[in-house]
């Protein structure tokens, strides 16, 4: 895209460098120049895959690489060709959270929420939003939704344990501990999550 706008931007010069010095302009010169910005753009779209499925993997890759301005335009793109998809502003939404535009990212699980009221990711990731914004009654909230709906991921009674934790209330944190580790018995985080939260009992 900087590419892009580097070209149009020489393109200008020229025409006004023409302008200035009175030369002829010939029509095949601007359509030339204007054929050479539609090709970069092409290029570039291109470069990103040809079927959508190429097109959405790259986009992941991009937002897991950090790369999230880039990802950002991809899953507008996809959006804007099948508004219909759930996932997409789910995705888009991750994008948002990573750059810390809390604002954007709640529009876009909250369209992803319209779609599929019922996804229990879309519901984790809205709490995850509302616990970096220190909305730990929201977050609990969410969560504790993800989990009606999918009780079977530890990870998501670790999420709802932390919300707990933050909101100082300790006893509904070493339970939801105890049920993450339930689910994976030997992991060495949610031990010392439940230590922690049991030590604020005492």
């Amino acid at each position: 895209m900087a590419m892009l706008e580097l070209i149009i931007f020489v393109a200008t010069i020229i025409l006004l460098v023409m302008i200035l010095n009175k030369l002829p302009l010939e029509k095949e010169v601007v359509k030339r120049l204007s054929h050479d910005a539609r090709q970069l753009d092409k290029d570039e779209t291109d470069n990103e895959g040809t079927g959508e499925g190429d097109v959405l993997a790259r986009a992941d890759r991009l937002a897991q690489a950090g790369e999230y301005r880039r990802a950002e335009r991809i899953y507008v793109r996809l959006i804007t060709q099948d508004p219909q998809v759930a996932t997409l502003y789910n995705k888009l939404a991750l994008v948002y959270l990573g750059e810390k535009n809390y604002k954007d990212a709640a529009n876009a699980l909250e369209q992803a929420l319209q779609l599929e009221p019922d996804n229990d990711t879309f519901y984790n990731n809205q709490g995850l939003l509302q616990y970096q914004q220190e909305q730990y009654d929201e977050a609990i909230e969410s969560y504790e939704k993800s989990i009606a709906i999918n009780n079977k991921i530890a990870s998501r009674f670790m999420n709802l344990g932390l919300a707990y934790f933050m909101s100082k209330k300790y006893r509904k944190a070493a339970d939801v501990y105890e049920k993450a580790l339930i689910i994976e018995p030997h992991n060495e985080e949610y031990k010392r999550l439940l230590s922690d939260a049991e030590a604020k009992l005492k």
